[in-house]
């Protein structure tokens, strides 16, 4: 394949229309290299056009727009005073009425088979029941309220808990449609059946006795003991945790992301946790994209928390003991759910929990009512975390090595890493959510090594959770992000989770090999600093660190599948399933200490899945909703219309059809032919002639990140409809050259500065080095140098002029059953 095939993506671009392109574009946003530039007026933003915009003629320039900055200070963190029940009591008198003669609850009324005329005259009579029962009591104290609304069915704790949560009229919407049919089915205006169908409608949305359900059986018929581990980032409580799993005939260890479950896959096997001392323990890996068997009779296992089995080892009988990471997830407003129908449901005698204060109350709220014994273990800090006396000013030539910079978005995170290269010449590893799992690990591990060629780690919030980072300071670039509508504050949780990563404990996993029986698992590390670019937020972020995190005041709960299906069952055939999600969180009537998880993040597939839904039965439409697909990128959306129409009309999902129009797979190849063209990177970075570096190598980023989330959701869905799913193998195969193309690209970005003598960067040793290894791999136009190829150089436009450097292999030492020796 030729690689004039890349079109435009890897024109030549003059450097000075480069030039003259950057000074015509208004410079929203700029990063002052000295300490003396003011922040007076404005604080200085990042550029308002991304570096790759400039290299890729295919990205808008109107898409290249800048945040708006935030003027900060300590009272935008705090936390708002919460709403009285004498307030809520007289918002409710005001909002009932009308929301139930609107469009959207006459709506609704219609499709349960309440008719217009029956609905006016069941909600006049109700109005003046629900006037007489909560008005007329201006005197009462706020307690005396709260009684009064407790006893009609209006939970005013959950009313003022949604308040705080910009949820509050979603709420009240909820309770009066539930207390509205509660209310009509004791009157004489509806016949028997209509009465017997409302019924059956709030029967199946009442989840108050979830956790005596059949579903949590097994977990009902033990007294299980819970173990809280909580303290902050490296307090040891994980580590603590692990040392009771590894002593445990079976048992399971639920983490929040892949890489956690592998890391401790990982460990298990080579035994490096607690007291194995080197001597590895068969553990089999269990998530949503990746199945590892050692040992078929193995009773220990690693997983994500959604794939963690409630039903205990084979044959139903309890796990000994199971370690679930990141408790304070259950507060989470998507994920939340699977934790919380972990504790509910896990069959289990002894239960880790590891996070951090929040969720002690939650738990406590949750647990006891079911008979299970609670024992709270507290940690603090291993290592010191302290604030930093003063900020970098905006001073990029003050970052050292072993720094890792925050800011919130890709277009940040690429242009303060071109910054540092190109002003403190220090070459930067990078980490953002939309990275694979596996990209991040890799970036990781070159910022950790020693002999890495990355010393400083220019991160998204990503970085808060899942990574073990060598990281001596952590840099706020802002202390507030864009939320997908306004740049909103940091949440203190979020604040104290970053800034905690920094001085973090040394693990074994840093390394693939055990050095001895002593490094098996962790080693102390100095402490950790915190401190911020810019000089005004560094007082904010001070007093920050110095608050406590608020308590979670609600587990979240996820829709069970079996009730779902009930509700579907009792509503119009033409109920599409986003009205269905719609329609359950409506009425639903959850247990105490408990909402719903939200469901809007489901309504993008739900459309796009719609059209087939005569071809689908309602657990598919659940399962395909479900699925890991970004909404907000068009690439993988298209693939997913694709996936769903080929499994709706053929039953079965050819990969390569289904990839075809995007022509990622095409990228892919363009970008691999390119690199095949470079020569290695040299032994030190930033002395001699700029490496070639192609714009497509740039530009291409983004889609091979959009590619790499496609063939996971194909992976995913392949572990859940194998027969309609065959291309699993080749998916699994792109995937990793993915992964690998991904690494070179990173690690290929321009924008380091020349090392000086000067400074004592460098010397005629390290000269020396350079020059012997560009003699040997370097042709004069800055590509390989190949056997049997003219000295002046190869071109971009040749295929094959080298071997692909070999696919890595994640894991080495555990062999897999299944695998090759």
């Amino acid at each position: 394949m030729s690689l004039s095939r890349a079109g435009p993506s890897i024109r030549p671009i003059c450097r000075r229309c480069l030039l003259r392109q950057s000074l015509i574009a208004s410079p929203i946003r700029q990063f002052a290299t000295t300490p003396s530039i003011s922040r007076s007026t404005t604080r200085q933003q990042p550029f308002g056009i991304p570096s790759t915009a400039l290299l890729n003629p295919t990205i808008p320039r109107s898409e290249a727009i800048p945040r708006i900055p935030l003027q900060l200070s300590v009272n935008d963190f705090d936390e708002k005073a919460p709403a009285r029940p004498k307030q809520i009591l007289r918002i409710l008198l005001q909002r009932i009425p009308e929301y139930i003669n609107s469009p959207r609850a006459r709506g609704k009324l219609q499709v349960y088979g309440l008719q217009p005329d029956v609905t006016s005259r069941l909600s006049r009579e109700w109005i003046l029941k629900v006037e007489d029962d909560l008005s007329g009591k201006e005197s009462m104290t706020d307690e005396e309220a709260s009684k009064v609304m407790k006893m009609n069915g209006w939970n005013d704790e959950d009313l003022i808990i949604s308040m705080g949560q910009s949820k509050f009229i979603t709420t009240i919407e909820s309770m009066s449609l539930r207390n509205f049919l509660t209310y009509s089915v004791t009157t004489g205006h509806l016949s028997n059946s209509l009465k017997s169908h409302i019924q059956s409608i709030l029967s199946v949305t009442d989840l108050t006795r979830l956790a005596h359900s059949t579903e949590f059986l097994s977990a009902r018929s033990i007294k299980r003991k819970f173990h809280l581990h909580i303290g902050p980032t490296n307090s040891g409580k994980t580590y603590n945790a692990l040392k009771a799993l590894s002593k445990a005939k079976s048992g399971a260890y639920a983490g929040p992301l892949r890489l956690l479950a592998h890391e401790v896959w990982e460990r298990m096997n080579l035994g490096t946790v607690g007291d194995l001392n080197g001597q590895g323990r068969a553990c089999n890996l269990l998530t949503g994209e990746e199945r590892r068997v050692v040992d078929p009779d193995s009773g220990l296992l690693s997983c994500t928390v959604e794939m963690l089995p409630l039903n205990g080892v084979t044959g139903g009988q309890p796990f000994d003991v199971v370690v679930i990471d990141e408790i304070q997830m259950l507060g989470d407003q998507q994920r939340g759910g699977s934790w919380t129908k972990s504790i509910l449901g896990l069959n289990a005698k002894e239960i880790h929990l590891c996070g951090d204060e929040t969720t002690v109350k939650l738990l406590h709220n949750l647990l006891e009512p079911l008979g299970d014994e609670i024992i709270v273990n507290k940690y603090n800090r291993l290592t010191p975390l302290e604030v930093a006396p003063e900020s970098l000013g905006n001073d990029w030539e003050k970052i050292q090595p072993g720094d890792c910079i925050v800011t919130f978005s890709r277009t940040n995170i690429f242009a303060v890493k071109k910054l540092v290269e190109s002003t403190a010449g220090k070459k930067c590893a990078v980490v953002y959510g939309a990275l694979p799992p596996e990209t991040r690990a890799e970036q990781a591990r070159d910022f950790n090594d020693e002999n890495g060629l990355s010393e400083v780690l220019v991160a998204s919030d990503a970085v808060g959770m899942g990574l073990n980072l060598k990281i001596k300071r952590m840099i706020f670039e802002s202390l507030s992000k864009f939320n997908g509508k306004t740049e909103v504050p940091l949440a203190l949780t979020q604040i104290k989770q970053i800034a905690g990563r920094a001085g973090r404990y040394k693990t074994s996993s840093d390394s693939t090999t055990i050095a001895s029986p002593i490094d098996t698992d962790e080693a102390p590390a100095t402490g950790g600093l915190v401190t911020t670019l810019h000089k005004a937020d560094l007082p904010i972020l001070r007093e920050l660190m110095k608050r406590d995190l608020p308590s979670i005041p609600r587990a979240n709960l996820e829709v069970p599948y079996g009730n779902l299906s009930d509700l579907s069952e009792l509503l119009p055939a033409n109920t599409s399933f986003g009205s269905l999600l719609e329609h359950f969180a409506s009425l639903a009537k959850t247990p105490s200490y408990t909402v719903l998880s939200a469901y809007e993040h489901k309504l993008p597939l739900a459309d796009l899945i719609e059209p087939y839904r005569d071809s689908l039965s309602l657990h598919e439409i659940d399962l395909f909703c479900f699925a890991p697909v970004n909404i907000r990128d068009e690439r993988a959306k298209s693939i997913f219309s694709n996936l769903i129409d080929d499994f709706a009309n053929k039953g079965f999902v050819n990969l390569e059809e289904i990839f075809k129009p995007s022509r990622l797979i095409n990228q892919l190849e363009l970008v691999e032919e390119t690199l095949r063209t470079l020569p290695p990177l040299p032994p030190i970075l930033g002395i001699g002639r700029k490496l070639l570096t192609p714009p497509i190598i740039i530009s291409s980023i983004p889609m091979l990140e959009s590619l790499h989330k496609s063939l996971v959701l194909y992976i995913w869905l392949s572990f859940r409809l194998e027969v309609s799913f065959p291309d699993r193998n080749q998916a699994v195969s792109l995937k990793e050259r993915t992964e690998l193309v991904l690494d070179s690209c990173l690690e290929r970005l321009p924008g380091l500065r020349q090392r000086k003598h000067a400074k004592g960067e460098r010397g005629k040793e390290v000269d020396r080095l350079v020059r012997d290894w560009r003699r040997e791999n370097v042709m004069p136009n800055g590509t390989r140098k190949v056997e049997g190829v003219p000295r002046k150089g190869l071109t971009w436009l040749e295929k094959d002029v080298a071997r692909r450097a070999k696919e890595r292999k994640t894991f080495k030492n555990v062999r897999v059953i299944g695998e090759d020796s």
